[in-house]
């Protein structure tokens, strides 16, 4: 196993056992700063992510059309004794800069989310999206126009012929495919361990055949070879001279 010992860039120096000890107990302390240093990371992570629970949605005009340019996140910070408070909009993982100075906003969009429109001037304005039926009525505009009912008749249509009148392949055809194919696939299967059984079969039919074989050519040509075996090496035991 590796120890302490061996990670130690001192232990190779010739120093003496003072610097030795010394280099051991510099190597300790470096790497308890290291875990030291990562725990507090992460609890600076930790606590920065609950400290800016508000999220800045800010939107320009770009082509004379409002776009989303950037999501930001803000924090409440209380200024003197009178309970007044400010929002800090920062970006990035540490949030060390702030974008922007803010009070605190009135019209909420979302939980914990805020719409602002950033003017010609550069000014952060908090805004919410408009009633569209109000504004609509407001300007005249009819909601049963020709264009749009046959724009709804034109999608209705279309959708039958796509997804109402299907036939009985387009409906049910990856279906029966696949059940085909899993049901070829079973009797493959079925098959290959038929095959391999009956090969089990006759290759234990051959091991008894060759089993008996064996035994019948032991009984009648065992004798002879033995006793021919036994002339060729002296008679078995005979002429032999104990140690």
């Amino acid at each position: 196993m590796v120890n302490a010992a061996d990670l130690n860039p001192f232990a190779n120096l010739n120093l003496g056992s003072k610097m030795g000890s010394m280099g051991a107990i510099l190597l300790v302390i470096l790497i308890a700063v290291v875990i030291l240093a990562m725990i507090g990371f992460l609890v600076y992570i930790t606590v920065i992510k609950k400290q800016y629970w508000i999220k800045i949605h800010v939107f320009r005009l770009i082509g004379n059309v409002p776009t989303r340019i950037a999501i930001y996140q803000a924090k409440e910070i209380p200024f003197g004794m009178a309970g007044d408070k400010l929002w800090k909009v920062s970006k990035g993982l540490l949030k060390i800069k702030a974008v922007k100075w803010l009070p605190v906003g009135a019209i909420q969009t979302a939980p914990r989310e805020f719409w602002y429109f950033v003017r010609e001037d550069n000014e952060w304005i908090n805004f919410s999206m408009d009633d569209l039926n109000d504004i609509q009525k407001k300007a005249g505009v009819k909601f049963t126009q020709e264009d749009m009912r046959l724009q709804r008749l034109a999608t209705e249509r279309l959708l039958e012929q796509r997804l109402m009148n299907k036939t009985f392949w387009e409906k049910w055809g990856t279906v029966v495919m696949t059940l085909i194919f899993f049901l070829v696939i079973s009797v493959c299967m079925v098959i290959i361990f038929y095959q391999f059984s009956k090969t089990q079969d006759r290759q234990l039919q051959i091991e008894n055949v060759q089993l008996e074989t064996s035994q019948i050519l032991l009984r009648v040509f065992g004798e002879g070879f033995i006793s021919e075996a036994k002339n060729q090496t002296g008679g078995g035991n005979e002429g032999l001279i104990p140690v």
